[in-house]
C-alpha cells in the first residue's frame, strides 16, 4: 500500500466519523497514528472493513476484524487492556 493510500484510509476514518462515536472515543489525526505506530508503545490497528476490501489494500500491520464479527473474533484483540487499539474503516456511507 502506498503512503498516499495509507493516509486516505486514515483520513476517511478520522474525519468522517459520526458525532456519536466522537463523543465516546477520541479521534486522532493521521500524523498521531503514524507517530504511535513508530513509537515505543505497542499499538494495534484494526481494519473493520469486509475481508475483500482488506485484501485489496490495508495499512501494513493491521488486523482485519469485520465490524459485524467483533464479538466472535475478540480473541484477536490484545489481552493487555493498556494496549491502545485504533480502529479504521473506509469512512461513512
Amino acid at each position: 500500500m502506498t503512503g498516499s493510500r495509507f493516509f486516505m484510509f486514515l483520513f476517511s476514518f478520522l474525519f468522517l466519523t459520526s458525532t456519536a462515536v466522537m463523543a465516546q472515543f477520541p479521534v486522532i489525526s493521521a500524523k498521531d497514528v503514524k507517530t504511535r505506530m513508530t513509537g515505543k508503545q505497542k499499538v494495534v490497528l484494526i481494519d473493520v472493513r469486509p475481508a475483500d476490501e482488506y485484501r485489496a489494500g490495508h495499512i501494513p500491520g493491521a488486523i482485519n476484524i469485520y465490524a459485524e464479527n467483533m464479538k466472535a473474533e475478540a480473541s484477536l484483540l490484545p489481552k493487555d487492556k493498556s494496549t491502545p487499539i485504533i480502529f479504521y474503516c473506509r469512512g461513512a456511507g
